[in-house]
């Protein structure tokens, strides 16, 4: 008995060669969606200093404070004036909003919470200044 060499398909050659291929593209595709998805899973969340004080000099007051609480919550102390300064914002919208209203124990709290943030704020008290003038202005 003689074996017979098997006639080669073409369909089957071309076959072997597209799965060849095929496994071969997988795995840089495989490594990408490994690392984006690992990428995807840290917190992304960073606010820095320089990024706070752009925000100051863009008015932009809601971001700001919205920031100061991200960095809270990612445990963030390096921009310890900037949360002070926030916290005093928001001390000082609700102080106006309670003293309008009439809420002397709450806007006298509140008054507590700016007195102690501005002493906290070091130099930053350019901006509360600013933010006062601005809040005043508003109110008139």
């Amino acid at each position: 008995m003689s074996r017979e060499k098997k006639k080669t398909d073409p369909v089957n050659i071309l076959l072997d060669l597209i799965i060849i291929i095929l496994i071969i593209a997988m795995i840089p595709v495989g490594f990408l969606y490994y690392t984006s998805k690992s990428y995807a899973e840290k917190p992304s969340f960073t606010a820095d200093s320089q990024m706070m004080g752009f925000l100051l000099e863009k008015k932009d007051y809601a971001s700001f404070v919205q920031r100061s609480y991200m960095n809270r919550y990612n445990g963030d102390t390096q921009t310890g004036g900037y949360n002070a300064l926030a916290d005093y914002m928001e001390a000082k919208f609700q102080y106006r909003i309670y003293d309008k209203k009439g809420y002397a124990t709450m806007a006298e709290k509140e008054q507590a919470v700016m007195e102690k943030t501005r002493s906290e704020m070091g130099n930053l008290t350019v901006f509360a200044d600013r933010f006062d003038q601005m809040t005043k202005t508003y109110n008139e």
